[in-house]
Order: structure tokens, then sequence, then C-alpha cells
């Protein structure tokens, strides 16, 4: 479909010439909408400001192929990923491809809907809502996802329907003969006073390179709760593009907390809207990176009406010659009165080649509000360093240990106890892999 305008050809036009059939009347009107704002969309050079800071190379110079060309391996160990609270409320996706064999849900109780999206195509709720809450103009990552995806995650909760376990959405990634683009799409409807955990697991099973752009939309309504941990251990030769995006409707909860380990080039951008009064969200995120991983967190906070509590702990390591960017926006309309939002960048920088670019915002319209944000970056303390050798401990011991602290405040607030532990057991081998005795303060 043609389009007035035309965007410079980029490896994402390209590959968009090979487009699956649409199993669907429906999904075929996805596709052709995808396909002309993807002709429109300007790809991301660093002369663009949301971009200033990013080394775009990871993609430009990666000779991505059609997925049917990437000669992909097959996925060995699934079961060892399984999280135990989740053993009848897991969807398993390879390569963005669904995998019945290893999904099991059957054990979500009463008025919970999980399944395959491309299961549900004919259902209200994906009618109303797929590829209609994605709010991210002129972007080709989305364009290109919808373009792309047949298979997907699609979690309805009907009104007061409270799901007996945290459902485990596990995004597997494999070898590959060349690198390859997956396309992992989810929407989540939760109805009034329902109640769900969602982890959403991204994992790269080899070392080789490709790039996953996962886009999920939240519909939370009046009165919903969700919790919403979204952990990233894709392969440092990876790319990962992802767009997480949720409506909060009065009284309703959202609580998002994003851990990000893998990858050469991350760059999510989580947006949560607050479409009536009286809501309560969370949108934390931990990132630990190395050697010469970036990561780029792009996030907004976008409140449109009065009475709302919304929190940002944004919590970065750095070592080697890693890269974090961090750009949160706090947006406050007119008449959005007794707001109470806070925002705060937090980064330890463990070598002196380590960079971060931190750039928390906030836009206020409104008079009657109490918001604040800042950002710190810094090394670890001497003086903690030496109290702590004080009793007994050796240097590097001692900056294990409060290297392991500042990470460990993001994930207190994720509940499920396996993946709390995961979560744990990664930050430790962060600390162990990472030579910090070395850092110079």
């Amino acid at each position: 479909m043609a389009h007035p305008t035309k965007a410079e050809p980029s490896i994402l036009h390209d590959l968009a010439k090979n487009v699956p059939d649409a199993k669907s009347a429906f999904m075929k009107k996805i596709r052709e909408q995808s396909l002309e704002k993807l002709n429109a969309a300007p790809f991301p050079t660093r002369k663009m400001e949301d971009w200033q800071f990013t080394d775009l190379k990871p993609i430009t110079r990666t000779p991505y192929v059609s997925f049917e060309e990437a000669g992909t391996r097959p996925a060995i160990d699934v079961e060892k990923y399984f999280i135990p609270e989740s053993d009848r409320s897991r969807l398993v996706f390879i390569n963005g491809e669904y995998q019945e064999q290893y999904s099991s849900i059957g054990g979500l109780g009463n008025g919970v809907t999980v399944g395959n999206l491309s299961d549900h195509l004919d259902e209200e709720n994906v009618q109303e809502y797929l590829n209609e809450l994605v709010d991210y103009p002129d972007d080709p990552f989305v364009q290109y996802n919808g373009l792309k995806f047949n298979d997907g995650v699609f979690i309805h909760l009907e009104k007061e329907a409270k799901a007996e376990a945290p459902i485990h959405v596990l995004n597997l990634y494999t070898d590959s003969k060349k690198p390859y683009v997956a396309t992992p799409r989810m929407l989540v409807v939760a109805e009034e006073e329902s109640d769900v955990t969602i982890i959403e697991d991204h994992i790269g099973l080899s070392d080789n390179a490709y790039m996953t752009i996962p886009v999920c939309e939240i519909k939370v309504k009046q009165g919903a709760h969700i919790h919403h941990a979204r952990i990233q251990r894709d392969s440092l030769e990876a790319v990962h593009v992802s767009r997480p995006i949720a409506y909060v409707e009065k009284n309703s909860e959202y609580h998002s907390y994003t851990i990000t380990l893998g990858a050469k080039l991350t760059r999510n951008e989580p947006k949560v809207i607050q479409q009536d009064e009286e809501v309560d969200f969370t949108l934390d995120g931990l990132v630990l990176i190395d050697g010469h991983q970036i990561a780029d967190t792009h996030s907004t906070m976008d409140h449109k009406f009065s009475h709302a509590d919304s929190h940002q702990l944004h919590k970065v390591v750095v070592n080697g010659n890693a890269h974090s960017i961090f750009n949160g926006k706090i947006f406050v309309r007119k008449d959005a009165q007794k707001i109470d939002s806070f925002q705060e960048n937090r980064n330890l920088l463990l070598s002196r080649d380590g960079l971060v670019n931190t750039k928390p915002q906030l836009e206020i319209f409104a008079d009657d509000v109490l918001c604040s944000h800042g950002a710190t970056i810094g090394q670890l303390d001497p003086e903690e360093v030496f109290y702590l050798q004080s009793r007994g401990m050796t240097e590097q011991k001692a900056k294990e240990v409060l290297t392991y602290a500042f990470a460990l405040e993001t994930i207190e607030n994720i509940k499920v106890d396996s993946v709390h532990k995961l979560l744990i057991d990664e930050v430790y081998r962060y600390t162990k892999a990472n030579n910090v005795a070395k850092v110079t303060a």
C-alpha cells in the first residue's frame, strides 16, 4: 500500500518485503495499516534527539535476513527455564512462534482466558484493542512487529476474576546460521476488579546475533490490578527493542519491573497512560551491563487526570565499556491536580571506561502537584568499603557486597518466590563475574 511520503530504505523496510499471509480479514487489515506506516516511518539515526546517545551499529551493521532464511536450530532443555509457580499457567514461544507442546494453561481459575493470540482473533477484546493501544508515532519497530507477527499472547480476565497463579510468558531465541528478527506480541485486558501477575521472560539460548521486537499492549480497567515483571536475558550479540504500553483506568493499579541483563543493544520504551482519576502505577527498572553492552531506556508516565500516585526507580550498574542511557518523562496535563509522582535514576559506575547519559524530565501544566525527579552517577563509596574491610572483609568482597546491595532494591517487590530467587542469583553472578575489586574510587 502506498503512502504520500516514503522513508529512506532500512533493514526493516528491506525485510518487510517478505510478509506472512494473514490468517483473517482482521489480521490483513493490521498488516496493511502497519505496512503503510512502516513505509512512512524514518529509521532512527543519531541525528534524532531521542537517539543521539545510542550507537545503532549493532542494528545497521548486522546482515539480518528473514526468519525463513535464518536456518534456526532447535531449542534444547526448554524445561529448565520453567518456573514452578506457573506449572499450569505457562505460554512458551520459540523465536516468536507458539509452542503448544511446552505450554500449560489450565490452572488459572474461572474467568481467566490465556492462549495463543492467533487462536483468539475473533474475540471482541482482541478486535477492539489489538494494535489500537500502541501509541508510538513514527516508530518503525512497532510497525514492523504489526506487519510480521503471527502468534502472540492473549490474556483476558473477566470482571472480578483473580488469576490463581502467575502467568509465565517464556520467549526463547535459538541459535541460527544467520541473524534473524523475531516479533513477539502480547495483549492483556483486565476487566473491573480483576487481578493478575505476569512474568515476561526473554532468554537467548546461544551466543548468536538476532533482533527481537516485543510489543505489549495492556488495558487495566476500573479497579483492576496487574503486576508485570519483564526479564531480559538475551544473547550478548542480540538486539532487544521493546514497546510495552499500559492504560490505567479509575482505581486501578499497574506495577511494572523491568530487569535488563543481556543483549548487545537494548532499547526499552515503556509507557503508562492515565485514563481516569485515582490510579497507582510503578515503572521500575534494574540494568546490569558489562563489556560493550548498550542499555537505553526511554520511559513515559502520562498523567491526564487528577489524583494519581506514580513511582519510578531506575537503577543501573555499569562495568567495562558499557553504556547506559536513560530518558524518563513525567507529563502532568492541565487540570490533572493532586498528582504525587516520583522518579529517580541511580547509576553505579564500576569502571573508568563506562558511560552514563541520564535525562529525567518533568513537564507539568497543573499547579497542585507533588512531583520530583533526580539522577545520581557515582562509584562505590571508599568509606563504606573501608568500613566493611574493618569488619574482616577483603576489599574485593566488600565491593561485591556493596554492588549487590545497590542492585537488590529494585527486585524486592517481585513477589513470585522462584523469580525473586532467580534474580538474586543473577545479581550475585554479575557481582562475582565483574572484577569490582579493581574499581578506583
